[in-house]
């Protein structure tokens, strides 16, 4: 397997939101941005949470039924995340996002959020290395 760190294949800026973004406008971030999670950050960066396109699907479901206050990100925001580091290896990260739910992975530094790392880019780099074992044979 080819050796890659996380640094590698992360995608940088990332589209984020802060805590007191409105539901509708997350929504239209999500869809815009082609992410099933943002990274919810504050004014200097520091990654305070992720929120998903379900937590959203949650929220405009009961939302719309109530008829309730207006939803923000702080209201719907996962505070508990798995997130990487630039120099984890691949094949680590692989094993080690095997037993989560969710589809990206902030990618951290001294509390800061430098990017974002999905399920799609760790796949990529499999199959990568799969094709390199059978080109090789």
């Amino acid at each position: 397997m080819n050796v890659q760190t996380v640094k590698e294949i992360m995608k940088n800026s990332p589209t984020t939101v802060q805590c007191q973004t409105p539901l509708q406008e997350i929504v239209t971030k999500l869809a815009g941005a082609h992410q099933t999670h943002l990274p919810v950050v504050n004014q200097e960066n520091k990654l305070l949470g992720m929120v998903s396109q379900v937590d959203c699907h949650r929220a405009l479901l009961i939302s719309g039924y109530h008829c309730d206050q207006p939803v923000k990100v702080n209201d719907i925001m996962a505070k508990s995340y798995l997130a990487l580091s630039l120099d984890e290896k691949i094949s680590e990260v692989v094993i080690k996002t095997q037993q989560e739910t969710a589809d990206t992975f902030p990618v951290v530094e001294e509390g800061k959020l430098i990017g974002i790392v999905s399920r799609v880019d760790l796949l990529t780099v499999l199959n990568e290395n799969l094709l390199l074992c059978t080109t090789k044979v």
